[in-house]
């Protein structure tokens, strides 16, 4: 006999730290997570960013529906937000719920058994374990899109959705008709959660949202809301997922400089292009000389920051002198890891119906090329940093996570869980080899 619940994810960080909540929410009312072979409802959690998720989301709802015990699926997310319909015509036993707390409490009423009706006591409603009656959200719960999630990836490292949403429009993005328009989790609500986790022994939070720096609440800007952490924390340091890059400015950069590194030194900045011409046709705000200065003012005040980009290659239109003017800029901002994208043609975005579309082929040769900097810049930003010393999240034996981002090989005496200062000695293998800075620690 099915029973509990599978949720498969697919897409970013923040769809991960969505679907967690959803699975803990579930969990908190009794319910089972089981594999999809043996569970009784599965919740798809969707991404639309390209064609190309759509069609791994079409082939997973296609995969569950299909199992042999005939499990409720329920689609939810980004691509069911776009075109709810589709999804419902996949089979007979699909359900489309664009809302996320909907489909949770769906999931949760279809799980639960129904309590006997009391004489006269009405129809009664489904059971929910300890949280009341399922499909009518308790006191003070907050829809899933604006809750201020975590994931827990390890028992040291916790991940915190504080925003959601986007206002931007760039040409081959369909995440704001996904997503709707950007809102922030209360600052409150966030400060309480990350408390909470560090009181629990976390000892790195990650601030994620589909736009980051537009995070503004309570009169806080982002600064305002870092502020506000750091204050009523003491052990835990802060890292910022990624970033638009005209979301940075001297505020935030002179608040990780005077943060004794409790707001790591590490800035995610999608750069895109490094062609003007390609910057222009995706409707980025800023040009490659902008970009510049951003990186020149943050070395300035962060002398051993970590930069990490996303470049897309094969937008339409792009020659193979723009594809040149990306690897040139790439190499001399020097960015400590690279992640590489082929454009993918998105329906519903301006820059599928744009002419000069790229070659598939061309696109390989492109991501390729890309690729090899990648690795020559990732070598590069860890040998500058070797006899340095960095605080260190040990996150299993032998293994930890620099404040620059760097995979670290620790040594094996360190505790999992502690934070604390190690010199880097080495760099093989894509590891950074490091010892304690004083033989004190971590033993």
């Amino acid at each position: 006999m099915p029973e509990g619940f599978c949720i498969i994810n697919l897409g970013c960080k923040v769809n991960r730290v969505d679907a967690d909540f959803m699975a803990a929410t579930l969990a908190a009312g009794g319910h089972t997570a089981r594999p999809a072979a043996e569970a009784a409802v599965i919740v798809v959690n969707t991404c639309t960013v390209t064609a190309e998720a759509d069609s791994k989301a079409r082939k997973a709802v296609r995969q569950a529906a299909r199992q042999p015990h005939n499990p409720q699926v329920i689609v939810t997310g980004c691509a069911v937000n776009i075109a709810p319909d589709v999804w419902k015509s996949l089979a007979a036993n699909v359900l489309a719920i664009p809302d996320k707390t909907a489909a949770c409490q769906l999931a949760d009423k279809l799980l639960s058994p129904p309590i006997p009706a009391e004489p006269g006591g009405g129809n009664g409603c489904l059971a929910t374990g300890s949280r009341g009656a399922a499909g009518c959200r308790p006191a003070g719960a907050q829809a899933v899109s604006d809750a201020p999630f975590s994931r827990t990836q390890t028992r040291t490292r916790v991940v915190l959705k504080v925003q959601d949403g986007c206002d931007n429009h760039c040409a081959y993005c369909i995440v704001p008709a996904a997503r709707g328009n950007a809102r922030s989790v209360p600052l409150a609500q966030i400060s309480e959660q990350a408390q909470s986790h560090a009181a629990a022994g976390v000892r790195e939070i990650v601030l994620c949202g589909i736009n980051l720096g537009a995070y503004c609440s309570d009169g806080q800007d982002l600064v305002g809301l870092l502020q506000a952490l750091l204050a009523h924390t003491e052990q835990t340091r802060f890292r910022l997922s990624s970033i638009e890059p005209q979301d940075v400015n001297q505020k935030l950069l002179t608040a990780i400089a005077n943060s004794d590194s409790r707001i790591c030194a590490h800035l995610h900045l999608p750069l895109q292009s490094g062609s003007n011409h390609v910057l222009s046709a995706m409707q980025r705000p800023y040009d490659t000389a902008g970009f510049a200065r951003l990186v020149a003012d943050a070395r300035e005040l962060l002398p051993k920051v970590a930069l990490s980009t996303d470049v897309i290659v094969g937008f339409p239109g792009e020659s193979e002198a723009d594809f040149q003017q990306t690897l040139e800029f790439c190499r001399r901002m020097g960015f400590s890891r690279m992640h590489v994208f082929r454009y993918s043609r998105r329906p519903g975005t301006r820059a599928d119906a744009m002419p000069n579309q790229v070659p598939p082929t061309v696109k390989a040769s492109r991501a390729a090329q890309l690729h090899l900097l990648a690795d020559e810049l990732l070598a590069a930003d860890a040998l500058s940093r070797l006899s340095d010393v960095e605080q260190v999240l040990v996150e299993k034996r032998g293994q930890g996570t620099s404040e620059s981002y760097h995979r670290i090989q620790v040594p094996d005496n360190l505790r999992p869980g502690s934070l604390l200062p190690l010199r880097f000695t080495s760099w093989s293998a894509n590891l950074i080899q490091a010892e304690s800075a004083n033989s004190a620690d971590g033993a």
